[in-house]
């Protein structure tokens, strides 16, 4: 992706024409570009944010692994002690003698009393066995599965530290290619419009526990995006529709896919506002809708928390948290 961006910005440096109709040509090619680079990075930050959520996940399973390996090794340390504990016993009962010393024994009834008690002790023996192997079964799974959990969360550790030098790459090139904007629009003297729209009061009222969530998002509009955050001072888009409904007592990942799969789906005619609208096949975006075919999200780098309508951007679905 950083080698794309870096031969975009050279493309754009080849179009830097002086004429103000040129000027102008070059400023909507460069919108459009620059909306594809932004469109990229955002996938590469829900990725970012999909493998973190994972990581977390492991890291708290790894947690209660350790405390289950913990309880499994005082389990087996018990089964061993029984084990010698019975050993011991049987030893005392018959002094370890075979059957054939047995049938010396000069009382019929104690021979029987002494068989009864040798088969009951070798039937304790057996389930004390068996109590045993299970326990470090038991015990060398649950080490299995610790060891594949670390070994899984190294590589995601990895993962998440490429993905991490990718969009850094990705901001500065996505941020050489603003400042050209910029340069372009001052010399053809014109100036950026906003998509969002001048009236950010919220067009309907939300009701039940969707009202804390709708409110919360439009408390932050106007704060910056930033890759991975949710908050309190910046968002990424995930990260806001996570933080509204958190507020709601809601909890949502903080991942715009694992959000579509966490909500109750609904249809456009069922929109009301606090449903989140997911945007793109891949489901690498997300907004808090507030009514009237609007919604408040946190759009891209570079850009605020505002409003903006659901249609600008292909719809894949739509979801009700709670």
């Amino acid at each position: 992706m950083a080698g794309r961006a870096a031969a975009l910005v050279t493309a754009v440096t080849a179009t830097l024409l002086p004429a103000p109709a040129q000027a102008q040509a070059s400023i909507a090619e460069l919108d459009r570009r620059i909306d594809q680079a932004a469109h990229q990075l955002e996938t590469v930050v829900e990725q970012y944010n999909e493998i973190r959520v994972d990581l977390l996940h492991n890291q708290k399973r790894a947690g209660e692994l350790s405390e289950t390996i913990e309880e499994l090794d005082r389990q087996l340390a018990i089964r061993h002690d029984q084990v010698g504990q019975l050993a011991a016993s049987t030893y005392r009962v018959n002094g370890n003698r075979p059957v054939v010393t047995l049938l010396s024994t000069a009382s019929a009834e104690n021979f029987v009393d002494q068989l009864l008690l040798a088969d009951v002790l070798n039937r304790d023996n057996e389930r004390t066995i068996a109590g045993l192997q299970a326990a470090r079964g038991q015990s060398e799974s649950a080490r299995h599965a610790a060891t594949a959990l670390i070994e899984r969360q190294q590589l995601q550790e990895q993962q998440l530290a490429a993905n991490r030098q990718q969009i850094e790459s990705d901001i500065r090139h996505l941020t050489e290619l603003r400042a050209r904007q910029r340069a372009l629009l001052n010399r053809a003297g014109a100036a950026a419009a906003s998509r969002s729209p001048t009236n950010t009061r919220l067009p309907e009222a939300a009701t039940g526990i969707a009202a804390a969530a709708v409110s919360f998002a439009h408390g932050q509009l106007g704060k910056p995006y930033r890759w991975g955050s949710a908050g309190p001072y910046s968002y990424d888009c995930s990260g806001l529709t996570s933080a509204a409904w958190a507020r709601a007592g809601v909890q949502l990942p903080h991942n715009a896919r694992r959000q579509f799969g966490a909500v109750t789906r609904v249809g456009k005619d069922q929109l009301r506002p606090g449903d989140l609208v997911f945007f793109y096949s891949n489901i690498q975006h997300v907004g808090i809708y507030i009514g009237a075919g609007q919604m408040i999200h946190a759009p891209r780098h570079g850009e605020v928390v505002r409003v903006d309508r659901i249609d600008h951007m292909p719809i894949r679905g739509y979801g009700r948290p709670g």
